[in-house]
């Protein structure tokens, strides 16, 4: 049977990972990959800045692009129950050189995504404590990677605990902001008119990086006892996360314009933040420290798993060194080595040399959700052939009764289209905001299509010799 005609069974096949990932587990694991609160002190500060009053909206439609980007991710999981992810649809839809280069951005993708929520942080804890901030990335680093090294379990134990209290914290500070001024309510659709195609596209791009942070659990399909669970965590975790933080920004806003404190906190160096300061003194202090370590640790946890997943899929198939695929207790324990070495490449030499984490968190939030878009660009791609290819089959057999079944698969081609078509808009304005991000994503795009000549070139003779 070849990889394009697998079939779906009751429980998915063996992958040389031991599975135990429960549902629970995996939306507590998707919504830790969000960082849900490191992210509004942020990626939301991003939004703000470009989008301004408009900034809930922008969130709101930074979270639909991710919501369509799920849609195929949800279809392509279910079909392909394997450690991989994104790469793996690729793979097996599409061509084995396409699919080595969405691998290849998938690991730019999580470790500079990773890397960002460790940069955000240390930023944020220099500002509350002081220190230096070497030592609060190197402590949230060096915290991240020991979770990772002692396995999956006591990374899903971790996060659900986390992300309970986390989800609790995000209610009460909405609920909160919304009574300081008695309820009352703004209109964000009234300076939307100001904003240029440009700005917005960039805002988008920032609240993308929002609710994004469920795809780190894709990855992780060698590992879930059932292949549905990961398509249903991440829709879940989507529309959960982005319309709370939406809810959020929203209540800062209007608690600032109602109080007369808005131009204070849109012309903050972190808005968000110094509005918890100004309204929650000391209790600010505990959010502030709370969000930054916890998701520093819990959102890097998360795409470092990710990574890993990824980089022993791909050495599976011999499009890394195969060694990188050996396992130690159905754990991916070389795969989890090369990703620590990979992030601490990101993470320490640019802030010993740059000494600003807020600004290294922009510059790889920028390339982040660039290389983001990609993935989910290729993930709507597969998923549309695939989807093609099934409606094709079925179509041998048609009759009447198989009229609402192609109609169903119509709609989620339709869906995948438009996912697609979005996510290269966003893709497109955005690199022409952020031209320095996008000469360097298209660098690491152009590297990996070399490297994908070479590892083809080497295959090709070792065939031949084989042949031979």
């Amino acid at each position: 049977m070849s990889d394009n005609e697998r079939v779906n069974s009751a429980e998915p096949r063996s992958t040389g990972l031991t599975r135990t990932l429960s549902f629970r587990e995996l939306v507590f694991l998707s919504f830790g990959g969000q960082a849900a609160l490191l992210s509004l002190l942020t990626y939301a500060t991003g939004v703000l800045v470009y989008a301004s009053r408009f900034s809930p909206i922008a969130i709101v439609l930074g979270t639909t692009v991710v919501l369509l980007n799920a849609v195929p991710v949800y279809g392509l999981s279910r079909r392909y129950a394997e450690a991989g992810g994104y790469y793996i649809y690729a793979l097996y839809t599409m061509t084995r050189r396409l699919g080595l280069e969405t691998g290849w951005v998938y690991i730019f993708y999580s470790v500079i995504y990773g890397a960002a929520y460790i940069m955000g942080a240390t930023y944020v804890l220099q500002y509350v404590i002081g220190l230096h901030p070497m030592f609060w990335a190197i402590t949230i680093f060096v915290a991240a990677s020991a979770f990772l090294a002692l396995g999956i379990r006591p990374s899903a134990r971790y996060a659900e605990v986390a992300a309970i209290a986390e989800l609790i914290a995000l209610i009460f500070i909405a609920v909160a902001n919304l009574a300081i001024v008695g309820f009352k309510f703004y209109n964000p659709f009234s300076t939307a008119r100001r904003l240029s195609p440009s700005l917005l596209a960039t805002a988008i791009l920032f609240a993308v990086g929002i609710p994004t942070g469920y795809g780190s659990i894709t990855p992780l399909g060698g590992e879930a006892l059932k292949r549905d669970d990961i398509g249903r965590a991440a829709l879940l975790v989507v529309v959960l996360g982005g319309l709370l933080s939406a809810l959020v920004v929203y209540s800062i806003i209007d608690a600032g314009m109602y109080s007369g404190k808005l131009n204070y906190i849109l012309s903050a160096k972190v808005p968000i933040m110094d509005f918890l300061r100004l309204y929650y003194r000391e209790f600010a202090l505990i959010i502030l420290l709370f969000a930054a370590f916890n998701d520093g640790v819990l959102a890097s946890l998360s795409f470092m798993a990710a990574t890993s997943r990824t980089i022993y899929a791909m050495a599976k198939n011999n499009m890394l060194p195969y060694s990188l695929s050996n396992t130690k207790d159905g754990h991916p324990f070389n795969a989890v080595l090369a990703t620590i070495l990979a992030y601490s490449l990101v993470v320490v030499p640019p802030l010993a040399l740059a000494g600003r984490p807020f600004e290294l968190f922009l510059v790889y939030g920028g390339l982040a959700g660039m290389a983001n878009l990609f993935v989910h660009i290729s993930a709507g791609v597969s998923f549309v052939i695939q989807e093609f290819r099934t409606m094709k089959r079925a179509l041998t057999y048609s009759s009447l009764r198989f009229m609402g079944w192609i109609s169903r698969r119509l709609l989620l081609i339709i869906l995948g289209l438009v996912a697609i078509i979005y996510s290269v808009w966003t893709l497109t304005i955005s690199m022409g905001a952020l031209s320095g991000e996008a000469n360097l994503f298209l660098l690491w795009i152009i590297v990996g299509f070399i490297y994908a000549e070479v590892i083809d070139e080497i295959m090709g003779r070792a065939s031949h010799s084989q042949s031979s």
